[in-house]
């Protein structure tokens, strides 16, 4: 039978301060969408999600087994579509443009001979020729029609050249080089300079070479209006002024290669739902290996349906988790401390799993499983609550998560919540900071166990175990890592109450203690036996022992300030004989107050100042009571003795550790008045005691049950008769006594 509880406890949200209250749904509104995003994000990762396909298969390998499509799926096919592409580029022609400047120049020049003045003379040279002054001399010294026909004639030879075009030998030699025996050639037409493209073949292109026996060709047909000199002076006329006027246009070129190769059509392959992809005992090809890549990122790519299913899988795997908590939390009153830590840990983990899958993407590792940083949440929450379940809920959550994301496979939550839970099992056996090291080690045996049963489920064979161990040993180094960094800072930072800190303070000589032992003898002592007693009676009955003990030790530290009003540390005179007593209770309630203040001073955890505060409950200080009852009565003038005002204004206990602190407290006090002690008088006098709280309703708000307290009543006993045993008066003993 469990004590019903008492509606004693002030709601404990509202002892929380309005950051948490706010930053709590803002975290969980963060990790949900992180966890439906984080996948989505990472199926655009090509590498990532084909990275097992390029490791299991190799081509030119037999295939071990068949592999189907589960689905009816589409890929393009990048070989053929590149192919495609480069043969678009391929058959874009070559782009000439016809140089309007280059064309005037050359007629300007021919114009410039028959001038004759200092700025043509000055072009002349520019355009290359040699002896200037000459050639003018020549052509002035003409007679006129002849001058005139002349002129005429390489105006118009020139114009003719320039239309046909005039091309660059060596650009010409160069794109039939690349395979071309046509070329495009663009010219500005009209006087809206609009442009006209014409298609020529090389073979009767124009270019230095060539044009020299057309230009003599053209001499000779008109011999019989020029003479020789005449025709001497105009092919020199001709040869130096005549250059290219058609020019090869690399980055129009290059454009245009570049639409034709984007205006292909990608060249698409459609596998049907059941189609053999692989058959056993057959050649493995590249075109295999793509479809296989294309198989794995089509099942990465999310339908509507599959989209609004993960978003109702997420919220309910999240709110699951987050009640889990709650009511393992029911009793804390730091349950949404600890619950805003899960949510940091969490957004901590689906950051860092985004960062080291990018990282590990594309390097050859068959499984990404043992590279998921999803162990150091579990691991340091089970820590600092002391609760494992608290741990094996975030192991559980962020397994969950894992499933949803493309590298996953059918095991990845097993293998989390497997490794994860071996890491929260190892705790048991971490009494001490340094026991982490041995906890590490046994960490890594475990999780490469797990790692070999991974890979021999998922069929990757044992050329990938050496790595996937490796992977799974240096996660489980950096877990620890970060384990021992975090925990002394979430202890510090929030002042929380681990197994490791509880340690510390229950082991240790702290300066409080210290001056407790020698201010308050006799309390000292007292606190020592109620923090071993109430050690081990936490420890049978399931409680935090830890807390217990310190609780134990720390509880009546409020008596150093005036020890000597209290019994345990006076040598025959009793202060209060000369103290009213209203007076006397003041001092022995004072001594809780003071404990609560001297402990904080100290930074004691919160749970510990609870139950210093709590460990005497409302209970009443009956020996004063009685007395002032008793002077009231003698006096008639006195005023009513009210019981409230004998009674300590504190909260109840309101955990197990708590109201173990209070009955080892009074049964230790208790226990030294008994004359010649024996297992039968402690019995009935911690069963007294026990009967006498739970009729005050001392303990209606612990949660201990009957049965509990049979378990506590019983290690009381045990400890008592131990402590307090008798021995066996030895003769030389009563002859000492005598003398």
């Amino acid at each position: 039978m469990r004590m019903r509880k008492m509606h004693t406890v002030p709601d404990k949200f509202k002892e929380n301060p309005l950051w948490i209250r706010l930053l709590i749904p803002i975290l969980c509104v963060l990790i949900s969408a992180g966890a439906i995003l984080l996948p989505t994000l990472l199926a655009n990762d090509t590498q990532l999600i084909t990275e097992d396909v390029r490791t299991r298969y190799t081509v030119g390998s037999l295939a071990e087994n068949d592999v189907r499509a589960k689905e009816t799926f589409h890929y393009i096919d990048e070989g053929e579509t590149r192919r495609q592409q480069v043969l678009a580029a391929k058959s874009v022609l070559p782009h000439f443009h016809i140089s309007m400047i280059e064309s005037r120049k050359m007629l300007a020049m021919v114009d410039a001979l028959f001038v004759g003045d200092t700025d043509t003379t000055q072009l002349l040279e520019d355009g290359g020729f040699q002896d200037t002054q000459a050639i003018l001399e020549s052509i002035r010294i003409l007679p006129d029609d002849t001058r005139k026909t002349l002129h005429q004639f390489l105006v118009e030879t020139l114009t003719r050249y320039i239309t046909m075009g005039i091309f660059d030998q060596d650009e010409l030699m160069e794109r039939r080089d690349e395979g071309y025996e046509q070329v495009v050639v663009y010219n500005v037409v009209g006087d809206q300079l609009e442009t006209s493209a014409k298609v020529l073949g090389m073979q009767g292109l124009q270019h230095q070479g060539t044009i020299t026996s057309m230009v003599n060709s053209d001499l000779r047909s008109l011999r019989y209006l020029l003479r020789g000199d005449i025709q001497s002076l105009a092919f020199d006329i001709l040869s130096t002024i005549i250059r290219p006027n058609v020019y090869y246009s690399p980055v129009e070129t290059a454009i245009a290669r570049e639409h034709a190769s984007r205006d292909v059509v990608p060249s698409m392959v459609r596998v049907e739902k059941g189609q053999y992809i692989l058959k056993t005992d057959f050649v493995i090809t590249d075109q295999d290996i793509k479809t296989l890549q294309a198989m794995r990122m089509a099942s990465a790519k999310y339908t509507p349906t599959q989209l609004i299913g993960r978003i109702f899988f997420v919220l309910i795997t999240t709110a699951s988790a987050l009640y889990s908590l709650y009511m393992v939390f029911e009793y804390t009153k730091r349950k949404f401390q600890y619950i805003l830590l899960f949510l940091l840990g969490v957004l901590f983990t689906q950051i860092t799993t985004y960062i080291v899958l990018l990282q590990v993407a594309g390097r050859g590792f068959v499984s990404l499983d043992p590279f998921l940083p999803v162990f150091t949440l579990p691991i340091t929450f089970a820590l600092v609550t002391n609760r494992k379940r608290a741990g094996m809920i975030a192991a559980m959550l962020l397994g969950s998560y894992a499933v949803l994301l493309p590298s996953s496979t059918e095991t990845t939550v097993f293998f989390i919540i497997a490794v994860s839970f071996c890491g929260i099992y190892f705790i048991r056996y971490a009494s001490r900071r340094i026991d982490m090291v041995f906890q590490w080690f046994f960490g890594i045996v475990a999780a490469s166990f797990f790692v070999l049963f991974n890979n021999l489920i998922n069929g990757y064979g044992f050329g990938h175990i050496l790595s996937s161990i490796s992977a799974i040993s240096a996660n489980i180094s950096a877990t620890y890592i970060l384990v021992t960094l975090f925990l002394p800072l979430i202890e510090l930072g929030f002042n929380i109450p681990t197994s490791f800190r509880l340690r510390e303070l229950a082991f240790s000589d702290s300066p409080v203690l210290v001056r407790l032992s020698q201010t308050a003898v006799g309390t000292y002592n007292h606190s020592m036996i109620v923090a071993e007693m109430a050690y081990t009676a936490a420890k049978e009955i399931g409680a935090d022992p830890l807390l217990a003990r310190v609780a134990g030790l720390y509880h009546d530290i409020g008596k150093q300030e005036h020890p000597e009003y209290f019994i345990e540390n006076q040598n025959g005179d009793n202060k209060h004989d000369d103290l009213k007593a209203s007076l006397s209770v003041a001092i022995i309630k004072s001594h809780v107050k003071i404990g609560v203040e001297k402990g904080r001073e100290a930074r004691l955890p919160q749970e510990v100042l609870d139950i210093i505060s709590q460990h005497h409950g409302n209970d009443i200080i009956a020996i004063f009571l009685k007395e002032a009852q008793v002077a009231a009565a003698a006096d008639s003038t006195a005023s009513e003795v009210k019981r409230q005002d004998y009674a300590y204004h504190n909260q109840i206990p309101q955990t197990p550790e708590a109201a173990i602190v209070m009955l080892a407290d009074s049964v230790e006090a208790a226990s030294r008045t008994i004359k010649k002690p024996s297992a039968q008088k402690y019995d009935k006098l911690v069963n007294q005691i026990i009967m006498a709280k739970i009729e005050r309703k001392q303990l209606s708000s612990s949660r201990l049950s009957m049965t509990d307290l049979d378990t506590i009543t019983k290690v009381f006993v045990q400890i008592l008769t131990g402590r307090f045993h008798t021995r066996i008066e030895y003769p030389d003993d009563a002859k000492e006594e005598n003398t």
